[in-house]
Protein backbone atom coordinates (compact mmCIF):
# COMPACT_ATOMS: atom_id res chain seq x y z
CA UNK A 1 0.00 0.00 0.00
CA UNK A 2 1.71 3.44 -1.14
CA UNK A 3 2.21 5.68 1.40
CA UNK A 4 -0.11 8.84 1.59
CA UNK A 5 1.60 12.30 0.97
CA UNK A 6 1.95 14.41 4.41
CA UNK A 7 2.72 18.50 3.64
CA UNK A 8 3.93 17.98 7.56
CA UNK A 9 6.37 15.31 6.87
CA UNK A 10 7.35 15.23 2.99
CA UNK A 11 8.96 17.42 0.44
CA UNK A 12 5.99 18.53 -2.11
CA UNK A 13 6.02 16.09 -5.39
CA UNK A 14 8.22 17.28 -8.50
CA UNK A 15 7.89 13.45 -9.97
CA UNK A 16 5.03 10.78 -10.40
CA UNK A 17 6.46 7.21 -10.96
CA UNK A 18 10.04 8.61 -12.11
CA UNK A 19 8.43 10.81 -14.53
CA UNK A 20 10.02 14.84 -13.59
CA UNK A 21 6.76 16.97 -13.66
CA UNK A 22 5.77 20.72 -13.88
CA UNK A 23 4.54 21.49 -10.77
CA UNK A 24 3.63 25.12 -11.36
CA UNK A 25 0.12 26.18 -10.08
CA UNK A 26 -0.17 27.40 -13.53
CA UNK A 27 0.07 23.81 -15.14
CA UNK A 28 -2.79 22.80 -13.30
CA UNK A 29 -4.44 25.78 -13.78
CA UNK A 30 -3.82 25.22 -17.39
CA UNK A 31 -5.29 21.58 -17.06
CA UNK A 32 -7.85 22.66 -15.32
CA UNK A 33 -9.19 24.43 -18.54
CA UNK A 34 -8.16 22.02 -21.50
CA UNK A 35 -10.18 19.69 -19.19
CA UNK A 36 -13.22 22.21 -18.97
CA UNK A 37 -12.71 22.76 -22.92
CA UNK A 38 -15.73 20.57 -24.91
CA UNK A 39 -14.11 21.86 -28.36
CA UNK A 40 -11.43 19.23 -27.41
CA UNK A 41 -12.14 15.15 -27.44
CA UNK A 42 -11.16 13.16 -23.98
CA UNK A 43 -8.52 11.61 -25.57
CA UNK A 44 -7.53 14.90 -26.60
CA UNK A 45 -7.56 15.96 -23.62
CA UNK A 46 -5.54 13.70 -21.60
CA UNK A 47 -2.59 14.35 -24.42
CA UNK A 48 -2.45 17.63 -24.26
CA UNK A 49 -2.60 17.84 -20.25
CA UNK A 50 0.04 15.20 -19.85
CA UNK A 51 1.76 17.50 -22.47
CA UNK A 52 2.07 20.03 -19.97
CA UNK A 53 2.40 17.54 -16.85
CA UNK A 54 5.46 15.83 -18.38
CA UNK A 55 7.54 18.32 -20.07
CA UNK A 56 10.25 15.56 -20.36
CA UNK A 57 7.83 13.07 -21.80
CA UNK A 58 5.70 10.97 -19.24
CA UNK A 59 3.75 7.77 -19.55
CA UNK A 60 3.03 6.26 -22.93
CA UNK A 61 -0.12 4.34 -22.14
CA UNK A 62 -3.87 6.20 -21.88
CA UNK A 63 -4.77 4.48 -18.14
CA UNK A 64 -1.08 5.92 -16.77
CA UNK A 65 -1.39 9.19 -18.17
CA UNK A 66 -5.61 9.51 -16.63
CA UNK A 67 -4.09 8.42 -13.33
CA UNK A 68 -1.40 10.94 -13.55
CA UNK A 69 -3.95 13.96 -14.04
CA UNK A 70 -6.25 12.79 -11.00
CA UNK A 71 -3.25 12.65 -9.13
CA UNK A 72 -1.62 15.94 -9.79
CA UNK A 73 -5.28 18.07 -9.72
CA UNK A 74 -6.17 15.70 -6.88
CA UNK A 75 -3.63 14.29 -4.76
CA UNK A 76 -3.64 17.25 -2.45
CA UNK A 77 -7.17 17.16 -1.40
CA UNK A 78 -7.27 15.19 1.95
CA UNK A 79 -11.07 15.70 2.39
CA UNK A 80 -14.09 13.41 1.23
CA UNK A 81 -15.09 14.69 -2.06
CA UNK A 82 -18.88 14.10 -2.37
CA UNK A 83 -20.96 11.70 -4.47
CA UNK A 84 -23.49 11.63 -6.34
CA UNK A 85 -24.75 14.19 -8.63
CA UNK A 86 -22.36 17.29 -9.52
CA UNK A 87 -22.93 20.27 -8.28
CA UNK A 88 -22.84 23.36 -10.84
CA UNK A 89 -19.37 24.84 -10.25
CA UNK A 90 -18.65 28.08 -7.95
CA UNK A 91 -15.65 29.27 -9.33
CA UNK A 92 -13.61 29.98 -12.67
CA UNK A 93 -10.18 30.94 -13.39
CA UNK A 94 -10.98 32.75 -16.04
CA UNK A 95 -13.80 35.35 -14.65
CA UNK A 96 -12.19 35.29 -11.15
CA UNK A 97 -8.64 35.94 -12.27
CA UNK A 98 -8.50 39.52 -10.92
CA UNK A 99 -10.00 38.21 -7.36
CA UNK A 100 -7.80 35.10 -6.63
CA UNK A 101 -4.99 37.42 -7.70
CA UNK A 102 -5.47 40.36 -5.26
CA UNK A 103 -6.69 37.80 -2.23
CA UNK A 104 -3.06 35.79 -2.69
CA UNK A 105 -1.39 39.10 -2.88
CA UNK A 106 -3.10 40.88 0.22
CA UNK A 107 -3.56 37.64 2.42
CA UNK A 108 0.02 36.13 1.66
CA UNK A 109 2.29 39.03 -0.42
CA UNK A 110 1.81 36.55 -3.47
CA UNK A 111 2.06 37.88 -6.57
CA UNK A 112 0.67 35.11 -8.79
CA UNK A 113 1.16 36.84 -12.08
CA UNK A 114 5.56 36.99 -11.22
CA UNK A 115 5.92 34.48 -8.53
CA UNK A 116 6.15 30.83 -8.59
CA UNK A 117 4.07 28.05 -6.66
CA UNK A 118 3.73 24.45 -6.50
CA UNK A 119 0.43 23.56 -8.07
CA UNK A 120 -0.65 21.48 -4.52
CA UNK A 121 0.31 24.55 -2.58
CA UNK A 122 -1.52 27.21 -4.23
CA UNK A 123 -4.84 25.08 -3.79
CA UNK A 124 -4.16 25.00 -0.35
CA UNK A 125 -4.17 28.69 -0.24
CA UNK A 126 -7.00 29.29 -2.35
CA UNK A 127 -8.99 26.74 -0.07
CA UNK A 128 -7.83 28.69 2.88
CA UNK A 129 -8.40 32.12 2.11
CA UNK A 130 -9.89 34.27 4.53
CA UNK A 131 -12.99 36.37 3.58
CA UNK A 132 -12.47 38.32 0.47
CA UNK A 133 -14.36 39.50 -2.64
CA UNK A 134 -13.03 35.96 -4.02
CA UNK A 135 -15.09 33.80 -1.38
CA UNK A 136 -18.05 36.22 -1.21
CA UNK A 137 -18.75 36.04 -4.95
CA UNK A 138 -17.78 32.14 -4.22
CA UNK A 139 -20.80 32.69 -1.20
CA UNK A 140 -23.48 34.44 -3.66
CA UNK A 141 -22.70 31.73 -6.56
CA UNK A 142 -23.61 28.57 -4.05
CA UNK A 143 -26.35 30.52 -2.56
CA UNK A 144 -29.84 28.79 -2.70
CA UNK A 145 -32.64 30.58 -2.46
CA UNK A 146 -35.81 29.82 -0.47
CA UNK A 147 -39.14 31.04 0.43
CA UNK A 148 -37.62 31.93 4.13
CA UNK A 149 -35.77 34.90 2.56
CA UNK A 150 -37.91 37.98 2.75
CA UNK A 151 -38.89 39.59 -1.42
CA UNK A 152 -36.33 41.88 -1.41
CA UNK A 153 -33.15 39.65 -0.12
CA UNK A 154 -34.24 37.40 -2.63
CA UNK A 155 -34.50 39.90 -5.39
CA UNK A 156 -31.19 41.25 -3.96
CA UNK A 157 -29.56 37.27 -4.46
CA UNK A 158 -31.06 36.74 -7.58
CA UNK A 159 -29.43 39.80 -9.11
CA UNK A 160 -25.92 39.01 -7.31
CA UNK A 161 -26.42 35.73 -8.84
CA UNK A 162 -26.54 37.06 -12.86
CA UNK A 163 -23.78 39.06 -12.39
CA UNK A 164 -21.22 36.79 -11.26
CA UNK A 165 -22.82 33.86 -12.88
CA UNK A 166 -20.28 31.36 -14.78
CA UNK A 167 -23.01 29.98 -17.42
CA UNK A 168 -21.81 32.36 -19.98
CA UNK A 169 -18.31 31.88 -19.71
CA UNK A 170 -15.73 33.37 -21.87
CA UNK A 171 -14.27 32.03 -25.23
CA UNK A 172 -11.06 30.03 -24.24
CA UNK A 173 -8.14 31.82 -25.54
CA UNK A 174 -5.26 29.57 -25.61
CA UNK A 175 -1.42 30.64 -25.20
CA UNK A 176 0.84 29.82 -28.09
CA UNK A 177 2.32 27.40 -26.32
CA UNK A 178 -1.06 25.66 -25.42
CA UNK A 179 -1.69 26.10 -29.42
CA UNK A 180 1.74 24.62 -29.90
CA UNK A 181 1.24 21.64 -28.11
CA UNK A 182 -2.80 21.09 -29.86
CA UNK A 183 -1.30 21.37 -33.39
CA UNK A 184 1.58 18.71 -32.68
CA UNK A 185 -0.70 16.35 -31.36
CA UNK A 186 -3.10 17.38 -34.61
CA UNK A 187 0.11 16.40 -37.09
CA UNK A 188 0.73 13.28 -34.73
CA UNK A 189 -2.97 12.51 -35.98
CA UNK A 190 -2.62 13.30 -39.40
CA UNK A 191 0.42 11.40 -39.66
CA UNK A 192 -0.90 8.35 -37.81
CA UNK A 193 -4.20 8.75 -40.34
CA UNK A 194 -1.77 9.13 -43.34
CA UNK A 195 0.76 5.49 -42.29
CA UNK A 196 -2.85 3.45 -41.72
CA UNK A 197 -4.28 4.58 -44.79
CA UNK A 198 -0.64 3.84 -46.72
CA UNK A 199 -1.11 0.44 -45.43
CA UNK A 200 -4.16 -0.44 -46.17
CA UNK A 201 -3.65 0.47 -49.98
CA UNK A 202 -0.17 -1.54 -49.47
CA UNK A 203 -2.35 -4.40 -48.34
CA UNK A 204 -5.17 -4.44 -50.96
CA UNK A 205 -2.41 -4.03 -53.82
CA UNK A 206 -0.43 -7.33 -52.71
CA UNK A 207 -4.21 -9.03 -53.07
Amino acid sequence: MAQKFNVLLDPLPEEWEGYPIDSDFQTGIQMFEILQDSSLSEFEKVVVCTGFLFPEGGPKSLELRQKAILWFLSGWNTDNLPKGKAEAPTMDYQADQWRIWVAFLRQYQIDLNRDQLHFWAFMALLRNLEECSFTRVVDIRSKKLTAKMSKEEREAYAQAKAIYSLKKSVPREYTDEEKAKIDAFEERKKKAAQKKKTKQAFEEFKR
